[in-house]
């Protein structure tokens, strides 16, 4: 499978049913959010979109929103508005793992297929390198994506979005 990474944060929708949508951006929250990026319901009230933190999704406590297509131009002083491709139960994702050397054989990523797991990011703002978590361990009450496929040769995987991100249950 061949997986053609167009943005800084390396995240795509590969499949999903839910559409785009133009969301509200905070001020001074998430200045410098960018194309590619994954982004949850939070922000003063849970009204805005804000970015994926180390460790997220969390089944029943993050509603994930989706990836980040058009950036959005909020800044320190003045909210703003971005366009989100929407995901939900059943989309699927594609990044790049947080450690490739784990999926580099087949026999690797077989022992990690439709494991649950989170994203992982080097520092918790809008500008830490965004990766799927492989090294997560399996735990399905609690992460909130499942991988289904993976490159060995890219150090890529495909996730699937679990129903608990969305409705804030678990799996």
């Amino acid at each position: 499978m061949h997986i053609a990474f167009m943005s800084s944060r390396d995240i795509q929708v590969r499949h999903s049913a839910y559409g785009s949508r133009e969301m509200d951006f905070e001020d001074n929250v998430d200045v410098g959010i960018e194309v590619g990026d994954v982004v949850k319901r939070g922000g003063t009230g849970g009204n805005y979109a804000v970015h994926i933190q180390d460790g997220d999704p969390e089944a029943g406590t993050d509603i994930t929103l989706g990836v980040i297509k058009v950036a959005p131009n909020n800044t320190a002083t003045a909210d703003g508005k971005g366009t989100v491709e929407l995901v939900g139960p059943g989309s699927v994702i594609s990044g790049k793992a947080t450690t490739p050397a784990n999926i580099n054989t087949a026999a690797k990523l077989l022992a990690i297929k439709l494991d649950f797991v989170t994203f992982d990011r080097s520092a918790d703002t809008a500008a830490g390198v965004l990766t799927i978590d492989e090294d997560e361990g399996d735990d399905p009450n609690v992460h909130g994506l499942m991988i289904l496929d993976g490159d060995i040769e890219k150090g890529t995987l495909e996730v699937m979005t679990a129903a608990g991100l969305i409705f804030g249950s678990t799996v």
